[in-house]
């Protein structure tokens, strides 16, 4: 397979990248090495029924990502959720206080944002199709997959993880791979409760310094309509408690969050009717919400790095760190 810009990874700042790229008349080909689209805006069959398990939710700051969130509104991917979220702090739960932005969910699950933007790119997605090397012969990007297979282009753009992106050019492009230990990222421990059905006053709450629970969501706000009977909440670790039990076993794991957040809310969420526990590794950037932009270099062949965490994390900081990924590319390309 050939090539004039490789993309790794079929997230949202994947696919927005290929779109643009596309659009500009280029050459694009996306691997991405799971059956599913979007990343960590991801959204598990459970029960026969959508749960998000990593992406909660998005705002939309920025005029130009607005746009694209319309659009997402029009065709019915998204929907307005809420516009306050509680929180807790000094040991309390505060009702909501900012009402400024929406907080837009998808009923279908936020997978659907990665649907949106790969189903229109076609075959130039192939899934499961992992990368295990990279070179660079003769002044192109030389990709080899799992299976074997090669690829060759003549620039790259690698939006995995940091971590995941450093170790592929470790030997490549040595210098890229030390830029990227400036962006650690922090893993997040998830885990989905499903109990009987509960009226609750709240879609979602915030904890951001708490030191084992971060976010207590209301999954079955986002779409009641499917969830007859049942109440689905998803809890969120903390980095410090994600990477102290890293490898716990998952009752421990649930035990914990679910007794957290039953001093949080003051409800009886300590017996669940089932659970589930996503570990992502790769969760949030440690630098917070401060951009820093992509990484760019000409040499040896033209490469660009980049992803929510070099935006600052989020959805729109994935979405926008696809545009300028691409802007930067076809500079690069002239």
């Amino acid at each position: 397979m050939d090539t004039e810009i490789l993309i790794v990874g079929a997230g949202l700042c994947g696919l927005h990248a290929a779109t643009r790229l596309q659009a500009a008349g280029r050459s694009v080909l996306v691997l991405e090495k799971s059956r599913g689209l979007g990343g960590r805006a991801a959204t598990r069959r459970w029960n026969n029924l959508p749960v998000d398990h990593g992406a909660q939710f998005f705002t939309a700051k920025s005029p130009e990502f607005a746009v694209q969130v319309a659009r997402w509104l029009e065709a019915g991917v998204c929907h307005e959720w809420t516009r306050g979220l509680h929180r807790f702090s000094d040991g309390q739960l505060h009702a909501p206080e900012d009402f400024a932005h929406p907080r837009f969910a998808c009923r279908a699950g936020m997978a659907a944002l990665g649907r949106s933007l790969g189903d229109p790119l076609g075959d130039i997605v192939r899934r499961e199709s992992k990368v295990s090397r990279l070179a660079v012969v003769d002044g192109e990007w030389q990709t080899t997959l799992e299976d074997g297979r090669l690829v060759r282009s003549r620039s790259l753009l690698l939006t995995p993880p940091p971590a995941q992106s450093r170790a592929l050019l470790a030997e490549t492009a040595p210098m890229a791979a030390q830029e990227l230990d400036r962006h650690p990222t922090w893993p997040c421990h998830a885990v989905a409760a499903c109990f009987s059905r509960m009226e609750l006053p709240w879609q979602g709450i915030q904890a951001p310094d708490d030191e084992v629970l971060t976010w207590i969501g209301h999954d079955t706000s986002k779409r009641p309509e499917l969830h007859a009977g049942r109440t689905i909440l998803m809890l969120h670790a903390a980095p410090s408690f994600s990477i102290a039990n890293a490898d716990a076993p998952e009752g421990e794991i649930a035990a914990a969050l679910l007794r957290r957040a039953s001093e949080m809310t003051s409800l009886d969420l300590c017996s669940p009717l089932e659970i589930f526990l996503q570990r992502w590794r790769y969760a949030l950037p440690a630098s917070g919400e401060t951009p820093s932009g992509p990484i760019a270099q000409s040499l040896p062949a033209p490469l660009v790095i980049a992803g929510d965490w070099s935006h600052g994390g989020r959805i729109e900081g994935a979405w926008t760190a696809g545009r300028d990924a691409a802007e930067r590319l076809l500079v690069m390309l002239r």
